[in-house]
């Protein structure tokens, strides 16, 4: 037999071979990634068809943090500084109460860059530039704001100023400080906010013909451990019940998917 017809031969068999395991490798990638795609989809689907209404969500996985913060006494030790008002300190639970004496007008409208004008004024509020207003945590007449660090904000009492306003007055304000965090591991990948939306629907959190109003990213308790606090990311969910629209906040362990639950929940 000719070699140079046995080297053509071969030749075109190994081509042969290539482009038969490149397009089985280019398929089975196909259909591993159809595969993985596949639950994110069907649980959609699933929740759309239990009459639940959702956001714009995505899968889009942010980073984070573990971080601790120590015991501190600045708000007792700082309270003599605020000017009119009366204030009361919580030893037990580290927390401050002030009424307002004479209480502060603020403009219909512009409420909130009033307050937090006021909050950065001196001797008003204590620290009071650290805080940032979370709407979604407000009611009608208490306005929320999370302490805020170069990590993100932390939604948790511990760390949240509590403004109340009655008939466009500031009448006082609840206050929890937390010294500034260390972090103990970054670079951590959370979650997306489309998990944290499918782990609770899962965990039978959303309900049906309820809907999800917005998801949001920030920081809450895990737990206490050698004097420390620890705190990690967490994704907040509200959720609206469309028979009495009451809203609920649930919690997401951004690193586990683990749902947090508080202890009347």
């Amino acid at each position: 037999m000719d070699f140079r017809r046995i080297e053509w031969i071969f030749l075109v068999i190994f081509l042969a071979l290539d482009i038969f395991l490149g397009v089985s490798f280019y398929q089975s990638q196909k259909v591993e990634l159809s595969v993985s795609k596949a639950p994110t989809t069907q649980m959609i689907t699933e929740i759309k068809r239990d009459q639940i209404t959702l956001p714009e969500l995505n899968n889009k996985t942010p980073k984070g943090a573990y971080i601790a913060s120590r015991p501190n006494t600045l708000l007792y030790q700082n309270m003599r500084q605020l000017q009119g008002q009366s204030v009361s300190f919580d030893s037990n639970h580290q927390v401050l109460t002030s009424n307002l004496t004479p209480t502060v007008a603020i403009k219909k409208g512009e409420e909130v860059a009033t307050i937090e004008k006021w909050m950065k004024g001196n001797h008003n509020v204590l620290f009071g530039s650290e805080y940032s207003y979370s709407k979604r945590l407000s009611s009608k007449n208490i306005y929320a704001f999370a302490q805020k660090f170069k990590e993100g904000a932390i939604y948790d009492d511990r760390a949240m100023l509590y403004v109340r306003v009655e008939g466009n007055r500031v009448m006082g304000y609840t206050q929890m400080y937390t010294a500034q965090p260390e972090i103990l591991r970054d670079g951590i990948k959370l979650v997306s906010n489309e998990d944290a939306v499918i782990e609770l629907y899962r965990d039978n959190d959303i309900l049906n013909n309820s809907k999800v109003l917005w998801t949001k990213l920030g920081y809450t308790w895990l737990l206490d451990a050698k004097g420390s606090s620890v705190y990690v990311p967490a994704w907040f969910v509200g959720i609206e019940n469309r028979n009495s629209r009451n809203i609920t906040v649930k919690k997401i362990n951004a690193i586990t998917k683990a749902v947090i639950k508080t202890p009347n929940q």
